[in-house]
């Protein structure tokens, strides 16, 4: 028997598996192995002696008793958690925190018609809220045909005609390595012209104009994947189709530009900025030089996003095999899997941490510099203290490998 005692001196049997070590079992329970020293029955000496480690794996036979060290109310945080039958397709779970300190999970259930009306009114609040569009605007909106900026297109779409605004979306979709002809680039333009949104493929040469670049982006990726710069590939990628797009924006007089990051793209965004220290700009909408991004997604999760895709579309969207460096760096996989626990630990947690980072984020003005290559603007760090090379990190690292033509 594995049981867990409780600072009060309470005692709770907990729920175990055959082949569980003692860490599974308590992360099977909600309780962080970390709070707890598990102790065993039947071992002569002192309780020293009887200290078991995480990997140990579960005797059926012996008695193990996980003694809470932190001071806690682990059994109040564990109602919170306690589950609820439902037939209902999803449930919005919400904690809710007062002003005096009282915790509350909030659970809402959802059809998939109302869990798409429900994503509708978060994004219309997004966007009022945030001050992210206004009568008259021009925004480009990145559309890589996946369900997170197809999922935006709709949503922007259905914004426009609720309220009859006068808004203009130009989608953009850039060729970096998917052929134009794909499966994902046709369902781009059949979702455009169903929305009544103009479409446009951005092919590979725009890349090779405006970083310079003596062979196509595509085989950059492939190369840059061979060499110990691997983990730059991601960073690389996302660059580059930023500064297209925003090339693209000037060409159509645009100075917004929509992407469809969702709630985990943004925590894991800011947990990697709080560790790195590194700024990255406000939420929902930052400026990057005479660019507004705006993240009309931020507080919608990845699941939400999905149900909301299924409603509207008939089908769930087709997984597919990530690039090859899309599992790259490991850290950046590590930050999206801790955002995916935090809001299932904390839901709602999104909330507070972009509300608060907007406060807390340091004024932008004037704090750009353009790089000679692309063009694009840079931030200037706080936490760095280099002396300004004149090219930004990606164009630096393409001219490393001898793929910018001088």
């Amino acid at each position: 028997m594995f049981s867990l005692l409780d600072r009060r001196g309470g005692l709770h049997t907990l729920i175990t598996q055959p082949g569980d070590t003692l860490a599974a079992a308590l992360l099977r329970n909600a309780i962080p192995p970390t709070s707890v020293v598990v102790l065993q029955d039947g071992v002569a000496g002192s309780e020293a002696d009887q200290i078991v480690p995480d990997g140990h794996v579960i005797d059926p036979a012996i008695n193990y008793t996980a003694r809470l060290i932190e001071g806690y109310d682990i059994v109040g945080m564990l109602k919170l958690y306690e589950s609820r039958d439902s037939s209902a397709t999803y449930v919005r779970r919400r904690l809710g925190l007062s002003p005096n300190g009282h915790l509350r999970m909030e659970r809402t259930p959802l059809d998939l018609a109302a869990a798409a009306e429900h994503v509708e009114s978060v994004v219309r609040d997004t966007i009022a809220e945030g001050s992210l569009l206004g009568k008259g605007d021009r925004v480009v909106l990145g559309l890589s045909g996946g369900v997170d900026s197809g999922s935006l297109l709709m949503l922007l779409a259905a914004y426009r005609d609720a309220f009859g605004i006068d808004l203009t979306i130009d989608a953009a979709t850039f060729q970096d390595f998917d052929s134009k002809w794909s499966e994902t680039f046709d369902f781009a333009r059949r979702l455009a012209e169903r929305h009544g949104v103009e479409h446009r493929v951005l092919e590979p040469g725009y890349a090779e104009e405006v970083f310079h670049l003596n062979r196509p982006i595509a085989q950059i990726l492939m190369h840059l994947m061979e060499t110990d710069d691997a983990h730059f590939a991601m960073y690389v990628d996302h660059h580059s189709t930023r500064r297209v797009l925003e090339v693209y924006a000037d060409e159509r007089g645009a100075r917004k530009i929509a992407l469809g990051l969702h709630t985990t793209d943004l925590l894991a965004g800011l947990l990697n900025s709080y560790t790195s220290g590194f700024d990255i700009g406000t939420i929902p909408m930052r400026s990057v030089g005479p660019y507004s991004y705006i993240l009309p997604l931020a507080f919608t999760p990845k699941r939400e996003l999905h149900l909301y895709y299924a409603h509207r579309t008939g089908h769930f969207p087709k997984q597919t095999v990530p690039n090859q460096w899309e599992f790259n760096p490991g850290d950046r996989n590590f930050f999206y899997y801790l955002a995916d626990h935090l809001q299932w630990h904390w839901p709602g947690i999104e909330t507070w941490m972009f509300t608060a980072h907007a406060h807390n984020a340091p004024k932008r003005t004037e704090r750009y510099r353009a790089c000679e290559n692309c063009g694009g603007s840079v931030v200037q760090q706080p936490i760095l203290t280099d002396e300004w090379s004149g090219v930004c990190d990606v164009c630096a690292l393409l001219d490393k490998h001898g793929w910018v033509d001088r």
